[in-house]
């Protein structure tokens, strides 16, 4: 007996002495750790702040956001029947969103907080508060002027005022009435919306916000107002889905509440973010994606995912034409005076221009067809002398004026002569000083990553810089746009532009036509010296090198020669297609939003 006690006492005495010394060894360590912080402060940077440790920093960014509820919890709530949701979690008529308490109330009488300088996220508002806050009045004078709803009719029917007959607390009349806007997207409470639903949200968000502010609420304002708002800041501002959560619950704390809700986000994340890359590259870029397959992408997957990203008139007018190339091309344009001449307006209007180009007339007013009477046997390529396309008085007019232009500067209102957007394009890009390939790498980067970036665009002063972007554009896709059996299309038919047309996909001919009348709206620039620019424009439309001026271009790529017979046959092609282009401007009958110019003789021989 006495031996079992001496055992037990020592055994009891062994156990407190190594639960003695594990919670001294978690006082030393806590002890050391603040010891370290004193000696080690933060690091200083150049001005002299400290700055958190990178080590502590990156474990705080890369932890994902916690749920507001624990896994039993969010079961709970997930099968309760909604009837019994308001008694058992929101206190039924004594509901603690519908009595807000001061300190939470953005707008007064309503629990909200402004996530962002324009976004407001409220708890769902009812017929008598609306009266009796004036909650209409404070709206207005907040340039609150859009409500988004996302619950559905007769939810919560227990919570605080009884339901209307709409199914809401309120009548949504009573904002359209009074000049706000209102849209609502039935979205189930503790429930999970589609990557497209949400996807389609965020765009009437982001539209909505070019009116006015924006209230978004559901039931309290937290969940799916959350994760809502945190997807809008993912679409709108390409931030991580985590960062975007962090944001929204630093303004409105408790929001987006659930696991399900956090990884609705998260998910959207890698849904849209791999989309809003504008260049290709096989080198995928930290923040828009790290999947090599999703880094690179052809035309055709550039305008699927830039009409799922662009909204409104922007989606209607760049749904078959690249932004990015428009862009560039129209800043090229208005920086020598040349944006408001040539025939038609380009500016964004409700109607896509390119609906009245040549190309989308004819390939929607006529079938295509396989075989024609012109075709060139396969093998049988010759080299054909240029076809003329300008007349050779108009011609004369047009060196006089780059003459004078060069001498002078721009003689159409703007800041440099055509000249300079020739020599921009014919120049070697690989051969640009250090300083400036590592600014073009940078402004490349920074409009994959940031959807204000593309301002920079409309402001670049450098013609080298805009034409160094459009190029890389083109050079940079997966697949030319005009790939070998396009090539031999245009070879077999080269004599007769419409079938040629005819012959290519819609987005490709598009394109072309698009800088063929590009082109065409340079002046006053030489003859030779526009086809230089098409030469180098179809050099990277196929991925094969040219010769202009001497050099082969594109330099750098590892890119096949093009062959001349085929290159003369190819712009034979669209020296055609420019005649053809410009018959079609001159026609009767052209649409309002076209620019009326004088008829010039329109002739077609070969040069000599």
């Amino acid at each position: 007996m006495n031996g079992n006690e001496n055992d037990s006492e020592d055994r009891h005495g062994c156990l407190w002495h190594r639960f003695r010394c594990s919670r001294l060894g978690v006082c030393a360590r806590i002890y050391r750790r603040v010891i370290r912080r004193k000696v080690a402060p933060d690091r200083v940077d150049c001005n002299g702040k400290s700055t958190p440790r990178s080590r502590e920093s990156r474990r705080r960014i890369n932890r994902p956001p916690s749920a507001q509820y624990s896994a039993l919890g969010e079961k709970i709530r997930i099968s309760t029947p909604p009837a019994l949701q308001c008694a058992l979690f929101c206190g039924g008529a004594s509901c603690p969103y519908e009595l807000p308490q001061k300190r939470d109330t953005a707008i007064q009488g309503l629990y909200s907080h402004w996530v962002t300088d324009d976004i407001l996220a409220m708890a769902r508002p009812s017929t008598a508060s609306i009266a009796a806050r004036n909650i209409i009045q404070q709206f207005h004078s907040w340039g609150i002027r859009t409500v988004i709803n996302l619950q559905t009719p007769g939810e919560h029917a227990s919570c605080g005022p009884p339901l209307t007959s709409s199914g809401f607390t309120y009548d949504p009349t009573i904002f359209m009435a009074n000049d706000i806007y209102y849209y609502n997207f039935a979205w189930p409470d503790y429930g999970e919306a589609s990557l497209s639903g949400l996807l389609n949200m965020a765009k009437v968000v982001s539209f909505a916000l070019e009116e006015g502010r924006v209230a978004i609420h559901c039931h309290a304002g937290l969940g799916r107002t959350g994760v809502l708002i945190a997807c809008y800041l993912v679409y709108a501002l390409r931030v991580r889905a985590n960062d975007a959560i962090r944001l929204v619950r630093k303004k409105r704390p408790r929001s987006v509440q659930t696991s399900g809700q956090i990884l609705c986000v998260q998910q959207f994340e890698h849904y849209i973010l791999p989309q809003t890359a504008v260049f290709s590259s096989k080198e995928p870029l930290m923040l828009t994606t790290r999947d090599r397959k999703s880094a690179e992408f052809t035309l055709k997957q550039y305008l699927f995912r830039q009409r799922a990203t662009l909204h409104g008139l922007e989606e209607r007018v760049f749904r078959e034409l690249p932004k990015i190339v428009y862009c560039i091309c129209e800043r090229l344009l208005k920086l020598c005076g040349c944006h408001q001449t040539a025939g038609q307006d380009f500016r964004v209007r409700n109607r896509p221009f390119y609906k009245t180009f040549l190309a989308y007339k004819l390939k929607k007013n006529k079938p295509p067809d396989p075989v024609t009477p012109e075709e060139i046997p396969a093998g049988h390529v010759t080299t054909l002398p240029m076809v003329e396309w300008r007349d050779p008085v108009e011609e004369d007019v047009e060196r006089s004026l780059e003459s004078v232009s060069t001498i002078t500067g721009s003689s159409s209102g703007g800041s440099i002569p055509a000249v300079d957007i020739h020599k921009a394009f014919i120049l070697d890009h690989q051969s640009l000083p250090d300083e400036k390939q590592k600014y073009l790498k940078q402004l490349r980067n920074e409009i994959n990553q940031s959807r204000e970036a593309m301002d920079k665009i409309y402001d670049e002063e450098d013609p080298m810089v805009l034409s160094g972007l459009l190029l890389e554009w083109l050079d940079g896709l997966k697949q030319p746009v005009l790939n070998r059996e396009d090539l031999s299309l245009i070879v077999a038919r080269a004599n007769n532009a419409e079938h040629c047309i005819m012959a290519l996909q819609m987005e490709d001919i598009l394109l072309i036509e698009y800088l063929l009348r590009f082109i065409i709206r340079l002046r006053p620039l030489a003859a030779n010296k526009k086809i230089d620019i098409i030469k180098r424009l179809l050099a990277s439309l196929t991925h094969q090198t040219i010769l202009i001026g001497g050099t082969f271009l594109p330099s750098g790529r590892d890119f096949p020669r093009l062959r001349d017979g085929t290159c003369s046959q190819v712009i034979n092609f669209m020296l055609r297609m420019i005649v053809e282009i410009q018959k079609d401007i001159l026609k009767p009958g052209r649409d309002d939003t076209d620019v009326v110019i004088p008829p010039r003789r329109l002739r077609i021989k070969a040069w000599k």
